[in-house]
């Protein structure tokens, strides 16, 4: 086996399959990049126990010739080494050639060095094949989607199917769901009503995927009772999917409130942000005290305290004091992206939700804390 590839190129393709390969494996394979040479260009897998992707870097780019002086091949090479000696070799191209089946030597200009490699072989057989009935998604659909619940999904693996983000399809509608149990964030957008599916994908897989996708393509979903496949470009990206039953949510977000508050995104944040300085917990506690009259910010601890009033709010209600985790307000706000918020209230100890008062496609719920 042997090609000569553009380097940037070939770092490009290295970058979007690494991000299937694990830090450590105890299979020595997985911790390799499978690259084989095709008539179509260079193929490069990698692979974890979630996810696995499959990346072309095509013969010819444009009008430009991208990888040439070919001999058919492949070869596993370990990931980490192969990654960071193109990263930081100098020139445009390099050469990479297969010696005896277990010795790899590049030359970059005038650097070359001699990696040992693995039979290709011994990667484990991966299929990347589709169901029947995939459908095309613009990408800035799928971006909007992840980016605005991913946070809310659980980093705990106590119980799996909360690290996953739910992805439902039905009535022209496809609506992403993550939740930790303190926290919730759903958000929909528009599709073919015909499509019908419910799918439960692990949260940094999918954030994963979004970081690979041009806003401004589509990209096409297929999904099995095992995985799920994202396609776009030249890469495929398979993911295992959490078999386990997603939490109902539709029926824990309520829908009549007794107090509303519309304020300004950026000061919330900014008031939030000032007083929580005071707690050194992972979890800093701020409370919310509204009525008529005032509406403040403020957070107690046994270093001191600390309060702020904001000026630009609207309050319909009694007076009520609620009291949150300060992190979890703060990225459903940020995750929402609008000027204004509207945060709706029950009562002290009951959840409350946070939207764009413009955007219905988007709700965040969040779970009230005892101070007392």
């Amino acid at each position: 086996m042997r090609f000569t590839i553009d380097k940037n190129q070939f770092l490009k393709g290295l970058t979007i399959a690494g991000k299937a390969v694990p830090a450590k494996s105890t299979n020595p394979a997985l911790i390799c990049y499978r690259l084989e040479i095709t008539p179509k260009g260079l193929e490069i897998i990698a692979s974890n126990s979630d996810i696995a992707i499959w990346t072309l870097i095509p013969t010819v780019l444009g009008d430009k010739e991208i990888v040439r002086n070919t001999s058919l091949g492949s070869v596993c090479i370990t990931a980490y080494t192969l990654a960071e000696f193109v990263r930081r070799t100098e020139g445009d191209e390099l050469t990479l050639e297969v010696i005896d089946g277990a010795m790899a030597r590049i030359n970059a200009g005038k650097c070359s060095v001699t990696l040992k490699c693995m039979n290709s072989d011994e990667y484990p057989d991966l299929s990347f094949e589709k169901s029947a009935t995939p459908f095309v998604l613009p990408c800035s659909d799928l971006i909007q989607l992840v980016d605005q619940t991913a946070f809310a999904a659980s980093t705990k693996d106590t119980r799996p199917v909360l690290t996953a983000i739910n992805l439902k399809a039905e009535s022209g509608k496809l609506t992403a769901t993550a939740t930790d149990s303190a926290r919730l964030s759903r958000k929909s957008v528009d599709i073919d009503p015909a499509l019908h599916f419910n799918s439960n994908i692990p949260a940094k897989t999918l954030s994963d995927v979004t970081h690979l996708l041009d806003p401004g393509s589509n990209v096409e979903i297929s999904s099995t009772n095992e995985k799920i496949t994202f396609s776009f470009g030249n890469t495929i990206v398979s993911s295992r999917l959490i078999s386990e039953s997603y939490p109902v949510s539709s029926s824990i977000i309520p829908s009549t409130f007794n107090y509303r508050l519309e304020v300004n995104s950026q000061q919330l944040l900014s008031a939030i942000d000032r007083v929580s300085i005071l707690s050194q917990n992972m979890a800093p506690v701020v409370k919310l005290s509204m009525s008529d009259e005032s509406v403040f910010v403020s957070s107690a601890t046994t270093s001191g305290n600390g309060e702020e009033s904001l000026s630009t709010v609207q309050f319909e209600g009694d007076r009520l004091e609620i009291a949150f985790n300060a992190v979890f307000v703060s990225e459903a706000v940020k995750a929402l992206g609008c000027e204004d918020v509207a945060i709706s209230f029950i009562g002290e100890m009951k959840p409350f939700i946070i939207k764009n008062p413009k955007d219905d496609s988007i709700v965040e719920l969040i779970t009230p804390m005892r101070t007392r």
